[in-house]
Parts: C-alpha cells; sequence; structure tokens
C-alpha cells in the first residue's frame, strides 16, 4: 500500500463540527485544532475499531517569566473509530504531532492487499509528524471526546 496521501490537503472544518464530540472539542479550544505538538497518549486497534488518544493543549500568545508560550486548555481527546476501513500508518508509536487533518473522501481508495479499502463517503484522519507516527485512518464513522486534565 503506497501513502494514500498524495496531495496536501485541509481538515474539512464543517464536517470537523458535525461529527459526535467535534463542536466539543471546538468549544474547547475555541476552534477546530490541528493538534499541533500532541503527543499520541495509546492507539488500540480491535475487531474494526480504533481509539488513538491524543494528549494535547493549546497555545496561548502570551509568554511566560521564561520566555515560553503559556500552554492551557490541556485535555486528552479520544478519536473513536468505527468500522475501520483502512490503515496506513508508519513510523515509533512514540509521537508527537505536528499536524492532524480530518475529511470525508469522495472517491474509493484502491491498493489494499487484504481488505477492499476505504470507500467514498469514509472519513480519513490523517497524523503528521515531528517525531513517531504518521499516516491515515480510515473508517465509516469517527467521534471525538474531550477529557480535560491537569497539566
Amino acid at each position: 500500500m503506497q501513502n494514500p496521501d498524495t496531495d496536501y490537503w485541509k481538515t474539512d472544518k464543517d464536517l470537523f463540527a458535525t461529527l459526535p464530540g467535534g463542536a466539543a472539542v471546538i468549544e474547547w479550544f475555541g476552534f477546530a485544532p490541528s493538534f499541533h505538538d500532541a503527543s499520541l497518549d495509546s492507539l488500540e486497534i480491535a475487531m474494526g475499531v480504533a481509539i488513538v488518544r491524543l494528549k494535547a493543549f493549546r497555545m496561548t500568545n502570551e509568554v511566560d517569566a521564561n520566555g515560553y508560550f503559556v500552554l492551557d486548555r490541556h485535555t486528552l481527546v479520544d478519536l473513536h473509530f468505527s468500522d475501520v476501513s483502512g490503515i496506513y500508518l508508519v513510523g515509533d508509536a512514540q509521537s508527537s504531532i505536528s499536524n492532524l487533518r480530518v475529511r470525508r473522501i469522495t472517491g474509493d481508495l484502491a491498493g489494499w492487499e487484504t481488505t477492499v479499502g476505504p470507500r467514498a463517503g469514509d472519513i480519513q484522519v490523517s497524523f503528521d509528524t515531528n517525531v513517531g507516527l504518521y499516516g491515515s485512518i480510515f473508517a465509516r464513522s469517527l467521534s471525538l471526546s474531550p477529557k480535560p486534565i491537569q497539566p
């Protein structure tokens, strides 16, 4: 299987907002996040379901006494994929996300050796990385669940 991301694309913010839990994530952060510098806390795959847990935060424009940007809105965000139709992940499990993108695909993706593969209408979540894991997960449905935590 080749990397399914042959072109750069951005998150469909309208889709993100309508996903179960999407509005709660937007409300928490104040926008649809790219999860820049979020860390991969866990990844579970079993029986057509995948759960990705990210440890995320919001970076403000404020600077602390040491000259570092102030981080707030710390949270764990679970991405719960149902009816997974394809997974393409490469790299190490210790990961720092540079960008996470969400969209609905418009056509079937060929070239999957052991499965039919993603179909038109499936949701694609792609991870770009600073360090570690990158790639995409495809599923018929996606829900998000933010859980505020202490830094």
